[in-house]
Formats: structure tokens, C-alpha cells, sequence
């Protein structure tokens, strides 16, 4: 018959025997939880400011005209603005000229005497 392990008296050695306590892996983890925040901070601090760099890069390139082509349609819009712009200043401009000139008709004469009925018969005047 068979030797049953769980029946034999002798003393082995536990694997605890050499291990850490729970304490000491509690302050390493501790530890190390705290470098791994220090490097995800430093990383990400990296990383959000790259992001806004090349965001800007990107819009710049975005703006810029690739063709000779390009570039003169972007001329002639921004002298068509320039000129809509001038020709509406223009019209306001003339349009507060002519209110001007209207209150400036509209002011109060002095009446002219009134004609005689006999210059007026006689046509003296």
C-alpha cells in the first residue's frame, strides 16, 4: 500500500518562511502607486501641450493656400469684402448727407410780407 501524504508527520517549510510581511508590501505598492502618478502626470502634461502645438500647426497649414490659384481666390474675396465694406460706408455716409441736407431745407423762413391786392392786379410785382 501506498505512503498517504496528508497522513506524514514531517516538517516541511512553508513558503512564507522568507516572503515579506503585509506591512512592507503595503509601503512598496505605496511607493510605487506613487511613481506611476508622477510619471502619468509629467506624460500627460507632455502629451496636452503637444496636442495644442500641433492643433495650431495643422490650422495654419489648413489656411495656407497650396496652388497659385488658391492664393489669388483668396485675394479677390478679401478685396470683394474690402470693397462691400467701402461701398456700404459710402451709402451710409451719402444717406446721412441727404438727412442733412433735408433738415437743413426744412428750417423755419421768415414770411414774405404779404402782397397788395393792387400790385397784385396791376402785376407790379
Amino acid at each position: 500500500m501506498g505512503v498517504d501524504p496528508v497522513a506524514d508527520d514531517t516538517d516541511t517549510e512553508t513558503a512564507e518562511t522568507g516572503a515579506p510581511t503585509n506591512a512592507e508590501l503595503d509601503q512598496r505598492i505605496t511607493s510605487l502607486d506613487s511613481k506611476i502618478d508622477t510619471i502619468l502626470d509629467k506624460l500627460g502634461g507632455a502629451r496636452d501641450s503637444a496636442h495644442e502645438h500641433a492643433a495650431e500647426h495643422t490650422a495654419e497649414r489648413l489656411d495656407r493656400p497650396t496652388s497659385i490659384a488658391d492664393e489669388i481666390r483668396q485675394q479677390l474675396a478679401a478685396q470683394r469684402a474690402k470693397d462691400e465694406t467701402d461701398a456700404a460706408g459710402k451709402a451710409d455716409q451719402e444717406w446721412k448727407q441727404g438727412v442733412n441736407d433735408t433738415l437743413a431745407g426744412l428750417q423755419e423762413k421768415i414770411p414774405e410780407p404779404p402782397q397788395r391786392r393792387i400790385e397784385k392786379i396791376m402785376g407790379w410785382r
